[in-house]
């Protein structure tokens, strides 16, 4: 599958299909390690998603889905989760869908980060210089027993 064909994937899927593009090259690190603070790669690195929290994190996507409710987890500005947050929180209709699903924005970042770097571990390892030490090992054996239905959801059933 072509780079470009992933990269929207990840964005629909994981960024709960948002219309701000995620510019992330698979070849690169990731953007996870340039975008937050050492304690935010951490706290990510350690997450490990339970499999209600990922149906939360799937019901949190569908609905924005069926209430085009737009979310832009990856924010060029901010330099940490909670900055993210805040710019998150400046949208009714983002609160009102955080609150549906009983989420809080910081613990939703975190859930989405942590299985989009899963996914990364998954879909990107092969390639050279990515580090997929961001990923918890727990999350990558999660995102895995889900890919097919994650590919399903984002319209991207083919393999990669």
């Amino acid at each position: 599958m072509p780079a470009h064909r992933r990269r929207r994937r990840v964005a629909l899927v994981l960024l709960a299909w948002t219309t701000a593009a995620l510019a992330v090259n698979p070849t690169s690190h990731s953007v996870i390690p340039r975008a937050l603070s050492a304690g935010d790669r951490a706290a990510i690195q350690h997450c490990t998603l339970t499999e209600d929290a990922f149906q939360k994190l799937l019901a949190v996507a569908k609905d924005a889905k069926a209430n085009a409710v737009p979310i832009d987890i990856v924010d060029p500005h901010a330099r940490s989760l909670d900055e993210t947050a805040v710019h998150l929180d400046q949208h009714a209709e983002f609160r009102a869908l955080m609150s549906r699903h009983g989420l809080t924005t910081r613990g939703f970042l975190l859930g989405e980060y942590a299985l989009l770097s899963a996914e990364f571990a998954v879909k990107y390892a092969h390639q050279p210089n990515f580090d997929a030490s961001m990923a918890n090992p727990a999350n990558v054996a999660l995102y895995r027993r889900h890919e097919a239905e994650l590919d399903a959801l984002s319209g991207d059933d083919v393999d990669n």
